[in-house]
């Protein structure tokens, strides 16, 4: 082959090359979120799967066993969650249906009282007997039922996509754990970097992705515990379910532990006043300064310091690689950021170490 034609070759090679690479993308790009959360799935589990095959050591039997488990581990607390959910919202709705038609909202033994929350208690009960406040009231709680069974229909409506990637997801999570170790090989291996260089950018990369995971694992299971107590102290019964509910949403970006602790503090005002008992609404009141100053402080001060500290990065990267990476990545960003700026580190260290990156 001539020089000529080799250089041809080369071109039509990269070309083709590039443009497969390009469809390739589009054809998993539907499956890119799945994909990532299968790989931060994997990786978080991955210890648990290495211990079972110790004691089991058929590879695919284990990855199956330990994907079950990781579904169970999701759907319970979510399905407790809901059922939980739909029938506090639904009592909830028919008492304030209720509470608007009778004008009582609190609902206070105020006879010969004088009392601050007894006044107030009487201007609310007059101005919820006003027509055109009643009216609006009831229009009010009419449009959010609408806008709540909307919402229910339009999940179910995308429910068969869901599943699709909730299945697509653990499919990819099995063949991750059966071969994990040798897809990682065969990715190191396609660098054309020098082993040195090659082992200093996986090293700091595994040191990242330790850090990003210990580090959420940990706030996730402070964060659950500091919940459970908060909710046992202002009365919220099963504590400790929650605790456990609030430590998987701790995982959760751009969601956390507010989606279960703000309901509930709600929860205990809307019931308090609905009831007429004081208590429960100044333990609503509490319970949202507690979650608010407590359980979210440990999100917010403590995971990039913590994951910083361990993983090599200076809490802004930390902090920046996390919210950029969740808005370019989806779910799967909160580790793909961080690990995206620590392979940057290590690139410019070796160009700083010897002045090139082969």
């Amino acid at each position: 082959m001539g020089v000529k034609q080799s250089s041809t070759f080369k071109y039509f090679f990269l070309g083709v090359f590039i443009l497969l690479i390009f469809l390739s993308f589009l054809v998993i790009q539907p499956f890119i979120n799945s994909i990532l959360a299968s790989i931060v799935i994997a990786y978080v589990f991955y210890p648990i799967f290495r211990l079972l095959n110790n004691k089991i050591k058929n590879k695919s039997l284990c990855a199956l066993i330990v994907s079950v488990f990781i579904i169970l581990l999701i759907t319970i607390p979510f399905s407790f969650l809901l059922q939980s959910s739909a029938t506090e919202a639904q009592y909830l709705y028919v008492r304030a249906k209720q509470k608007i038609v009778t004008g009582e909202v609190l609902d206070l033994d105020c006879a010969g009282k004088d009392t601050l929350i007894c006044r107030f208690s009487d201007y609310l009960k007059v101005w919820v007997e006003d027509p055109e406040i009643k009216f609006y009231l009831q229009d009010m709680l009419g449009r959010f039922a609408s806008m709540a069974i909307e919402k229910t229909s339009s999940i179910l409506f995308q429910l068969p996509g869901i599943i699709l990637q909730i299945v697509i997801t653990f499919f990819i999570l099995f063949y991750l754990f059966k071969e994990g170790p040798d897809l990682i090989k065969k990715i190191k291996d396609m660098f054309p970097l020098k082993r040195t260089h090659k082992a200093m950018v996986y090293h700091k990369v595994k040191e990242t992705t330790h850090a990003v995971m210990y580090g959420s694992i940990v706030i996730a299971v402070i964060q659950g515990a500091l919940g459970a107590i908060g909710f046992w102290i202002f009365g919220i019964p099963t504590f400790y379910i929650w605790g456990m509910v609030m430590a998987i949403f701790a995982l959760v970006p751009f969601v956390g532990t507010a989606i279960i602790w703000i309901p509930a503090a709600l929860y205990l005002i809307a019931k308090g006043s609905s009831e007429g008992n004081t208590v429960l609404i100044w333990n609503g009141v509490g319970l949202l300064l507690y979650g608010t100053f407590i359980i979210s402080s440990a999100d917010n001060i403590l995971k990039p310091k913590l994951i910083g500290d361990r993983g090599g990065l200076h809490p802004v990267f930390v902090l920046l690689g996390v919210i950029g990476g969740l808005q370019l990545f989806g779910f799967a960003g909160f580790i793909i950021g961080p690990l995206i700026l620590s392979a940057l580190k290590s690139f410019l260290d070796i160009y700083q170490k010897e002045g090139v990156i082969v």
